[in-house]
């Protein structure tokens, strides 16, 4: 009887949840329903950005410096936004960029929801490191998602052993390119996480409690659920490093390698066979470094505006940085997207492929994998409108056309 309540009450939640996703005409709805259906910290660890979140608003305020030229009567009836990067050939040029923590707004199915909305859609999967399922998961757990479909992001550990054995594992789990993490070598002063005490697992303090306890759907997803911990760490047993709930910052500060430099990023290049970006770009300078110690792709981004406050917005320095390394580098693009006018601007500013965090997680946290499915069928849509309404009918051409067609508004 018991089981058959819990079944029937599980299955209203759902319906709720579909009802209200439906209901959502962009990302910014989707936030909205994400802040109502999840414990503050949970919320707020995937909304905040560093210090005052200067840079986190700025980051999205500097596309609205951005405007359109649009051309006419150019004959577009359908639009493809198919690119290759990476060595992902033929994909959607919208993807999902790799964010720790999956479970932490899905608790039953963590990042495994995100992989499998990314099959359906002919879309890159990115996995973090730190994501609470490993690859090995993914692999198991999706089997329909192809490996020139899966990308593996690494963090500057300080045990290049565990560098090499993350490596191997996504090696072993199909993944066939690889993003190297080099902004996260100090970790950024995160004051919402600092208040609500915030660590993986979460911590069962009164704080937490009340906060669960405002959140009744994650809470019975949670309660029924595998714990929510660094599933590669499980994995590799690196028991060491999951014992304790440590504040995230604690836990960056004590396995991270502030002391990593080029010199490193060179050899870590040598660790894996196959194509790799450096991530965490907001230099021309550095670009070309990169490049020339043999990176396939720079990865121009502010981590989400989470690590430094008043760090440059990435779309600012994005034309700058693809003049530096040429037409022919690949270049991707993450930050401050919320809409399809945004990923528009940034593909004809110079980018490849556009990695997307908060927008598709607001998704995810608000229904799961069809929250993730909404988040993208929104992004897509609006991109599709309005590369039509520009007057172009695939990503080569946005790209080629750009810089004509997205300039800076007079003034700013």
């Amino acid at each position: 009887v018991a089981r058959s309540e819990a079944n029937t009450g599980d299955t209203r939640r759902r319906m709720a949840s579909s009802k209200a996703l439906r209901a959502c005409l962009n990302a910014r709805d989707l936030r909205a329903l994400a802040r109502k259906v999840q414990p503050s910290f949970a919320f707020d660890y995937l909304d905040g950005g560093a210090d005052d979140e200067k840079a986190l608003r700025r980051a999205s305020a500097a596309f609205d410096e951005l405007e359109f030229h649009p051309s006419t009567c150019r004959g577009v009836d359908d639009v493809s936004l198919e690119t290759s990067f990476l060595g992902h050939t033929n994909t959607e040029c919208i993807f999902p960029s790799p964010t720790a923590g999956h479970a932490l707004w899905a608790p039953r199915r963590g990042e495994l929801a995100t992989a499998e909305a990314c099959s359906t859609s002919n879309r890159v999967f990115a996995l973090s490191t730190l994501g609470t399922r490993s690859p090995r998961d993914i692999a198991e757990g999706v089997a329909t998602l192809k490996a020139d479909r899966k990308m593996f992001q690494v963090y500057v550990w300080k045990d290049r052993e565990l560098m090499r054995d993350v490596l191997a594992s996504a090696k072993e789990a199909g993944f066939s390119s690889v993003a190297l993490t080099t902004d996260l070598t100090w970790f950024g002063n995160r004051e919402r996480d600092v208040r609500n005490s915030f660590s993986v697992p979460p911590k069962h303090s009164l704080r937490t409690t009340l906060a669960a306890l405002a959140a009744p759907r994650w809470t019975f997803e949670y309660l029924i659920s595998q714990r929510i911990e660094y599933a590669l760490i499980r994995d590799l047993k690196r028991d060491g490093l999951l014992r304790d709930a440590l504040p995230i910052a604690e836990f960056a500060t004590k396995q991270f390698d502030a002391a990593f430099d080029w010199k490193d990023a060179e050899w870590f290049r040598a660790q894996w066979d196959g194509p790799m970006a450096m991530k965490g770009i907001l230099r021309p300078d550095d670009a070309v470094r990169a490049r020339d110690i043999g990176y396939d792709a720079v990865w121009v981004t502010s981590h989400g505006a989470r690590q430094l406050e008043s760090a440059v917005a990435p779309i600012d320095v994005l034309s700058s940085i693809r003049e530096a390394v040429g037409e022919e580098a690949e270049v991707i693009y993450d930050g401050g997207i919320m809409r399809g006018v945004d990923v528009v601007k940034a593909l004809a500013l110079g980018a490849n492929a556009v990695g997307v965090g908060k927008a598709y997680l607001y998704g995810l946290a608000a229904g799961e994998g069809a929250g993730v499915n909404k988040a993208f069928e929104i992004l897509t849509s609006e991109t599709k409108r309005a590369m039509g309404l520009l007057g172009v009918k695939d990503v080569h051409e946005l790209r080629a056309r750009g810089p004509d067609l997205v300039r800076r508004r007079i003034g700013t």
